[in-house]
């Protein structure tokens, strides 16, 4: 094969910058240029100015000599012109394919050994759901029943699996396919169940004082940022004669900032303070801080304090996972750990500088029912 004018390594070269910056093309497949993709890149390239020479001419010989050189492959059927030139061309592949690497298929436990005829075809997270799954199922774990995003932190809270879901608390939220998409047998398989919004919980009783239900005769109103462990805390909290929450309320991340206004009607002399819990990563913590600057700017509203049985057993229990958010500076890291009670400031700033976050579902029903020490601050 003799070697290529300069003009025709320059075209090459060309085509393939062209469709690696266009077509996000690696070189192990063809891809496809047209015929005016083709004279646009042709005519950036330097070539001898040859009198009386048409473009169509100096192109056609360079396509010739790269057909030649296997670079390129005309497309069927040509323009029709007296100097005829293909539709498009095929710029050819330069290198193969890294094989794929399909995951084994390891031993199943018989609960879901029907993932084994989905296991091949399934998405590479499916099957880090499959395989995490089947993990926990060996481990021998507590099935008690408790809420799905608990239920989550159990099989999907560790390394191996971090940085594979947006939380590894909503992991069952992004999971799809087979097993994952049938949620009652889900549900069933994995001994979870869904915990519904609200916004004030209530157990339904004749007592209440007006619009809210009391979760009990205390004076404390307990905030807590997310769903699930609000209904854990309102079941365990309904064993237990001896507290002082009177409501617990569910602040859905950041509405609970623009929800203090609603907790003047609550308070009717019966709400002297608020105790507020939730996940500690910077947002977690960002929320709870700024309504407790909003809250002491209004002398109708009690103190915004931090839940701190609560943020105790977080920080003794959970695990700490990757997070999205950005790390923050020392100085960011103690103005969002400042609202937090002395005791907890100096780790939750570590964590904050660091890449991790808490998620609050690490203090789920088991442990609030096993356990007291979560009360702190809010027994009589």
């Amino acid at each position: 094969m003799t070697d290529l004018s300069r003009p025709a390594r320059e075209l090459r070269g060309a085509l393939h910058e062209y469709v690696r910056t266009r077509k996000k093309w690696n070189g192990t497949h063809k891809t496809s240029v047209s015929l005016p993709e083709l004279r646009h890149v042709f005519r950036a390239v330097p070539r001898p100015n040859v009198e009386g020479e048409l473009e169509s001419a100096a192109l056609r010989r360079c396509l010739d000599e790269l057909y030649g050189c296997g670079a390129v492959k005309a497309m069927n059927g040509d323009d029709g012109e007296k100097i005829p030139l293909p539709k498009g061309v095929w710029v050819l592949p330069t290198r193969q394919a890294a094989p794929k690497v399909r995951e084994p298929l390891p031993p199943l436990h018989p609960k879901i050994r029907k993932v084994a005829r989905y296991w091949e075809s399934s998405a590479p997270r499916t099957r880090i759901g499959y395989r995490a799954v089947n993990n926990w199922f060996f481990s021998e774990p507590d099935v008690t029943p408790v809420p799905k995003r608990e239920r989550a932190l159990d099989i999907f809270g560790s390394r191996p699996y971090s940085g594979q879901f947006d939380a590894e608390e909503k992991a069952f939220d992004e999971l799809s396919g087979p097993l994952f998409s049938d949620r009652e047998t889900l549900y069933e398989l994995l001994c979870m169940y869904s915990t519904p919004p609200q916004i004030v919980t209530e157990r339904l009783i004749p007592e209440s004082d007006g619009c809210y239900g009391r979760i009990g005769d205390g004076d404390i109103l307990l905030v807590v940022e997310n769903v699930t462990t609000c209904w854990s805390l309102i079941e365990a909290l309904d064993a237990v004669e001896d507290h002082a929450v009177g409501y617990v309320a569910c602040g859905m991340g950041s509405s609970f900032l623009a929800s203090l206004a609603g907790i003047k009607m609550l308070r009717r002399g019966s709400i002297s303070e608020i105790r507020y819990f939730g996940d500690l990563d910077p947002t977690g913590l960002s929320i709870p801080a700024a309504a407790a600057v909003e809250a002491a700017k209004d002398d109708d509203l009690p103190e915004v304090l931090p839940a701190v049985g609560l943020y105790d057993a977080l920080l003794r229990i959970g695990t700490p996972l990757p997070r999205k958010e950005r790390r923050l500076t020392t100085q960011q890291a103690r103005d969002r750990a400042r609202w937090l009670d002395s005791s907890h400031r100096a780790t939750a700033t570590a964590l904050l500088c660091g890449e991790d976050r808490l998620a609050q579902e690490w203090v789920g029903l088991r442990y609030l029912k096993a356990n007291r020490d979560w009360l702190k601050g809010m027994e009589r």
